[in-house]
C-alpha cells in the first residue's frame, strides 16, 4: 500500500500527463505494484502544502462550514485517476493528524487535546468527511481516530489522546455517530 497526500498529489500535478500516468501505473496497475490498500489524511498533515481544516469556523458545532475544497485540486483527482487505473480497486484508510485548533485545549495545530465539549462535533466531522468523499465517488473503507495519538515530538500537526480518552471518544461519540449516519 501507499499514501495519497496533498504534497505527492501536488507534485504529480506538476508533471506531464504521460509521466504522471506512468507513476500512477507503477503503483496501481496490474503491471505495476497493484496496490490494494492506501491511506490518506483528514485535514492537513506533515505532507501538506499548508495547515488547513475542513471546518475552519470556530464554534461551528453543526459544521455548516465543512468543506473538502482544499482536496479538490490535488488529492481527489489523484485518487480518481488511481481508481481508473486499478482493475481490482483498492481500499482507503483515512486518518486525521489533528482536529481543528479551535476544538483543542491549546488552540494549536500541534499537540494539545480535543476538548470534551467538542467530542460530538469531532464525531460529526468524521461522518461529514465520509459523505463528502462519497459524493466525489470515493468510498473510504476505514478510519483511524488519530495519527500518532501519543504525539510526534511536536514536529507537525498532532493531537494527543490517552487510550482511555480514545476509548471514550469511540464508544460514546464516534461509534454512535457512524452507526446513526
Amino acid at each position: 500500500g501507499g499514501s495519497f497526500t496533498e504534497s505527492s498529489a501536488y507534485l504529480l500535478n506538476q508533471l506531464s500527463a504521460e509521466n504522471r500516468r506512468g507513476i500512477l501505473d507503477a503503483y496501481f496497475s496490474e503491471a505495476g505494484s497493484n496496490y490494494s490498500l492506501t491511506r490518506t489524511h483528514i485535514n492537513s498533515c506533515d505532507f501538506s502544502l499548508s495547515q488547513y481544516s475542513y471546518a475552519p469556523v470556530e464554534d461551528d458545532l453543526s459544521l455548516d462550514s465543512f468543506s473538502i475544497q482544499e482536496d479538490m485540486e490535488d488529492i481527489v483527482p489523484m485518487i480518481r485517476d488511481a481508481q481508473a487505473i486499478s482493475k481490482e480497486g483498492f481500499k482507503i484508510i483515512s486518518s486525521p493528524w489533528t482536529a481543528p485548533p479551535w476544538m483543542k485545549d491549546n488552540n494549536s495545530w500541534v499537540g494539545g487535546k480535543l476538548l470534551p465539549k467538542y467530542y460530538d462535533t469531532w464525531a460529526l466531522f468524521f461522518t461529514k468527511y465520509l459523505d463528502a468523499y462519497k459524493a466525489e465517488g470515493i468510498d473510504i473503507w476505514g478510519l483511524t481516530v488519530e495519527n500518532e495519538p501519543l504525539g510526534n515530538g511536536n514536529n507537525w500537526e498532532s493531537m494527543h489522546f490517552t487510550p482511555k480518552e480514545l476509548t471514550d471518544f469511540v464508544v460514546n461519540h464516534l461509534g454512535q455517530k457512524l452507526e446513526e449516519d
